[in-house]
């Protein structure tokens, strides 16, 4: 009988082993930091999408002169775009995009971060972005922050009801930030990456600022355009 060949019945030297384990871990340590640095990008993407939904909002009400309205819906994580159409119906309220934005452990969007020393600097006032229960039906009573963009240029809120009786012009500063590492976790209320959107209420005009947050003190105080 024909003895088994020794040579293929061999295993991997221990020399194989540490190869396949150094090429496993660079192509680990490669994935993460591509990763690692694709998140770092999150809060400039979301606040970019909404910056162009806010953009083309106001580009349609005052070429099509109809009301546009924009939706950013902290229950649903979702931005819209909706024409309302006919004033005074809503019932021929039309959607016409609407965005996922990320949960608030990646991208927090309702509201300043704690370290945040100042506001952006607009010559009108731009008031921290509002979350009220909407009144609207296709998402009413979600917590919601509403702008309405008109045919005149202004930016109203959402008024009382839900074609916009009462409302009032007004502008607003979307703050978009990424938590702190903390403890193994994320920090709930500080923010490492800090980004805002700005939009003044009596001509509907949007700028995208950033705030490095300093090394010294943890704070964001000069905000970039």
């Amino acid at each position: 009988m024909k003895k088994p060949d020794s040579k293929n019945e061999q295993g991997f030297s221990l020399i194989e082993l540490l190869i396949v384990v150094l090429v496993v871990t660079i192509l680990s340590l490669m994935a993460y930091r591509t990763f690692a640095g694709n998140t770092l990008f999150e809060a400039d993407h979301r606040a970019y999408v909404v910056m162009d939904m806010i953009k083309e909002a106001r580009q349609r009400a005052i070429t099509q002169q109809e009301t546009l309205r924009v939706e950013i819906n902290r229950d649903k994580n979702t931005v819209r775009l909706i024409n309302e159409n006919d004033p005074g119906d809503e019932t021929d309220d039309v959607e016409l995009k609407s965005y996922n934005l990320a949960g608030t452990t990646i991208v927090n969007y309702d509201g300043p971060p704690a370290n945040q020393a100042a506001a952006p600097v607009e010559p009108t006032p731009v008031p921290s972005l509002q979350f009220k229960a909407s009144v609207y039906p296709s998402s009413l009573s979600d917590q919601v922050a509403t702008l309405r963009f008109l045919r005149n240029g202004n930016v109203v809120d959402a008024g009382s009801n839900a074609v916009g009786d009462n409302s009032v012009v007004t502008g607003a500063t979307i703050y978009f930030w990424m938590p702190k590492p903390l403890n193994g976790g994320w920090s709930a209320d500080e923010g490492r990456i800090i980004r805002a959107i700005t939009i003044l209420g009596n001509s509907g005009s949007a700028r995208f600022w950033k705030c490095p947050v300093s090394e010294v003190d943890g704070q964001c105080s000069e905000w970039q355009q």
